[in-house]
């Protein structure tokens, strides 16, 4: 037997390969790569004499025991094990759904909502409380390589109270989705009753004021005084009630009877001429007109006090 081949095993060339081989697999953890470095530097200072090694002579041959090397192998051989397992735990686990991460994606789109519905609505200074509520499986889901969609499962116009959102992730092979329930209460200032009204009276102005409430459940409020002056109310209201659109009524701009101005256009072309309201109408509203000229009866929209647009 060659007595060099015990060094020859372990030269540096062979060395680097083992060494590259092992920090090349994908997945593996900081632990499993630190405990390949330790043993590739004891390896490589046996082989440069920087560590002792203990010489026993037999049979006139001299054969090197690595003492050291054999007992770290020993010992870190159940550790690499472990090692190993541990990375793949975590890599697995890292390809899990992030619910965490989802319910805040989930807030954001309905605070997005809310945003949106105040804008169109004129509501102010709105404060919101959401609370996302997901199936217990959906942690079990894996990650979606692909943004996710969120659409609407409910058929609640204000984004208030208990909503319904589905949660889809559209990418192949993993195409999963499931609902997701969030709870929503708002805080907002909206306009009360700042003394008693009386029905079909005329809401002015000194009779609201503005109160800041809590809403849990969805509710037809009013928030700006532009969309109650000059309204008639459907019946008593009491000081300090929460002034909603139940309890108003718009007036007619245009009355049956009242002579209305009836304004035809056609691209450039304009024309009016007067005629007699047949029916009682309100902004925007489709009433029937009776041409004072011609007595022609006609569809008209209301645009104006006591102005019709023709429809053509």
């Amino acid at each position: 037997m060659n007595s060099q081949c015990t060094i020859k095993i372990y030269s540096h060339q062979s060395l680097l390969s083992k060494h590259n081989s092992y920090c090349n697999k994908k997945r593996e953890s900081k632990i499993h790569a630190i405990i390949i470095s330790i043993i590739f530097q004891l390896l490589m200072n046996i082989t440069e004499r920087k560590l002792p090694l203990k010489e026993v002579k037999r049979k006139g041959k001299t054969v090197q025991i690595l003492h050291v090397i054999s007992l770290m192998m020993l010992l870190l051989l159940p550790t690499l094990g472990w090692a190993n397992s541990a990375s793949q735990k975590v890599a697995s686990q890292d390809h899990k759904l992030d619910t965490k991460l989802l319910e805040q994606q989930l807030k954001r789109a309905v605070n997005q909502e809310i945003d949106n519905y105040s804008e169109r609505h004129q509501w102010s200074n709105v404060t919101s409380k959401i609370k996302v509520k997901l199936p217990t499986a959906a942690s079990s889901l894996p990650s979606c390589p692909t943004p996710l969609g969120f659409s609407s499962q409910d058929n609640q116009a204000q984004p208030i109270g208990r909503l319904k959102r589905q949660v889809k992730c559209e990418s192949t092979p993993m195409n999963w989705q499931f609902n997701a329930t969030i709870y929503v209460e708002i805080t907002l200032p909206v306009l009360v009753a700042k003394t008693q009204i009386n029905r079909n009276e005329m809401i002015t102005s000194d009779m609201l004021s503005h109160q800041s409430i809590r809403l849990k459940s969805p509710k037809a409020i009013l928030t700006s005084t532009d969309q109650t002056i000059g309204s008639y109310t459907t019946r008593r209201v009491r000081q300090g009630q929460l002034i909603t659109e139940n309890l108003l009524k718009k007036p007619f701009l245009i009355n049956k009877g009242d002579e209305v101005l009836i304004v035809a256009k056609k691209g450039e072309f304009e024309a009016s001429t007067k005629g007699i309201a047949l029916e009682h109408g309100k902004l925007n509203e489709q009433i029937k007109i009776k041409n004072k000229n011609s007595h022609k009866v006609i569809s008209g929209r209301i645009f104006a006090q006591g102005k019709v647009e023709t429809i053509f």
